[in-house]
């Protein structure tokens, strides 16, 4: 097949919903249907997180289905037989209130509430999203034949929905693994559970016809496990998405040296402890170093901050729009990128990365050496490595020294060559057709002309 595909996208994750992977899985469907594909999304209705993002693909293409919170069944449960929320078997809502339970009930009540995660939340917690997937699905491929399911995750309930649908319909699925699953180092369940992970996930990789991850690590982790053809589409950046074409200036001369950070956290692990307790290091020039922090949890940098003395160096603002965001990048000094210093964190990537080589400012990585993101700092001449607090008190001094003297100079113009998203998506539909199921129309397509779009399909 060398013309356009018909490709079902299955993604929780979709625009308006603010979060790096709907602007992974938007740009990719605009990618798509720029390239002259026929793209059909299937994605949540309602996601739990702010809607400002800007639309990327037409509505009428995007099909929406409904979900319910298994975790939410406990409590729904408790009301209705006139029980406390929070409190297995509590006393009726409108009793006194009661000294709060001793150790053992509490940790009794922990243990039972982990228990009930383990086994509903299979393969994870937007289980309740997969019967309206599959039906708004089957409603969305009536008259229209896709040639390939794409389904990405995590949510990996959006792989079990691709399944369905792939079996359904009789075209290849193709799934697109974000992240790690069974072997998520983040993700520490008990034996049992993990037992579970791993036989659904070999139950699904193992159908797949090709699987697409975001690095080259795991990609070679996939081929081994899977022996399934692989292809690495990294997340990259928008080339169109920041202020213009010309070329990226010196930040302005000043007192102040300006490091951003956005996104979440993980203390511990994605911990930002090294630079705060470098920065207390700097002595009369700590004041004059200024991290903020876009859409992190205060309750994760504050106490950390202050455990190190430099509270007064640390602002936390809200999570802004995505657009604000790549704006807020290119203004910035300097940009603070966190992994977690472990072996088991190889090919890990944060989607922000590569966001940040777009915008040619110096990056701070506090993570692992000889990484994927350390390597490629290192060849392209674009950041450091925090390796001690002593390595990363030097590396401030140095940067507030320039900052007062000339502004911090953008980035070497090939920092980011290669890695737009335009560039990376580019990769899929060759993956897609390189596939043997794909070398002819998929298994069970009807020999029907284009199909009118979404209107009647359900929301």
């Amino acid at each position: 097949m060398t013309g356009s595909l018909r490709i079902l996208l299955v993604s929780w994750y979709f625009p308006p919903a603010n979060t790096i992977a709907a602007v992974r899985i938007g740009r990719m469907a605009e990618a798509l249907l720029a390239e002259g594909h026929d793209v059909r999304v299937l994605t949540a209705a309602g996601l739990p997180c702010p809607a400002t993002l800007d639309p990327m693909v037409p509505e009428a293409r995007v099909a929406r289905a409904p979900w319910w919170d298994v975790n939410d069944l406990p409590e729904r449960l408790l009301r209705r037989s006139g029980g406390r929320p929070g409190a297995a078997g509590g006393p009726p809502a409108e009793a006194p209130a009661v000294p709060s339970a001793p150790g053992p009930a509490r940790r009794l009540r922990r243990w039972a509430g982990e228990v009930y995660q383990h086994a509903t939340n299979l393969p994870d917690s937007r289980i309740g999203w997969l019967p309206g997937a599959v039906r708004a699905g089957k409603a969305l491929v009536r008259g229209w034949h896709p040639d390939v399911v794409y389904a990405t995750a995590p949510p990996f309930t959006g792989l079990l929905a691709g399944l369905a649908l792939s079996r359904h319909t009789g075209a290849p699925l193709v799934c697109e693994m974000r992240d790690r699953w069974s072997d998520d180092p983040y993700y520490p369940p008990p034996g049992w559970r993990l037992a579970l992970d791993r036989l659904l996930e070999r139950q699904v990789l193992g159908r797949a016809a090709g699987i697409v991850t975001v690095s080259e690590p795991w990609a070679a982790a996939y081929r081994r496990r899977f022996g399934r053809p692989v292809e690495v589409v990294c997340n990259g950046y928008d080339a169109d998405g920041t202020d213009g074409a010309d070329e990226p200036l010196p930040t302005p001369p000043g007192p102040v040296l300006t490091i951003v950070y956005t996104g979440g956290i993980y203390p511990g692990r994605r911990d930002p402890s090294p630079l705060f307790a470098a920065i207390a290091a700097l002595g009369d020039d700590a004041p004059s170093v200024r991290v903020v922090f876009y859409g992190t949890d205060p309750a994760m940098v504050r106490p950390l901050a202050e455990r190190h003395g430099v509270l007064g160096s640390v602002t936390v603002l809200p999570a802004v729009p995505h657009r604000q965001s790549v704006a807020i990048q290119r203004a910035a000094d300097v940009l603070l990128l966190m992994q977690w210093p472990d072996p088991r964190e190889d090919g890990n990537v944060p989607g922000k990365f590569f966001e940040y080589l777009g915008a040619r400012r110096p990056v701070l990585l506090l993570g692992l050496a000889g990484g994927v993101p350390d390597s490629l700092l290192r060849e392209r001449g674009a950041g450091i490595l925090g390796e001690s607090v002593g390595a990363i008190a030097a590396q401030l001094r140095l940067w507030l020294a320039q900052k007062r003297r000339t502004g911090i100079p953008p980035t070497p113009p090939g920092a980011a060559a290669g890695f737009s998203r335009a560039e990376q998506f580019a990769r899929i539909a060759p993956f897609l057709r390189s596939l043997r199921h794909l070398s002819g129309p998929a298994a069970g397509a009807a020999a029907a002309g284009p199909a009118p779009l979404l209107e009647d399909s359900p929301r």
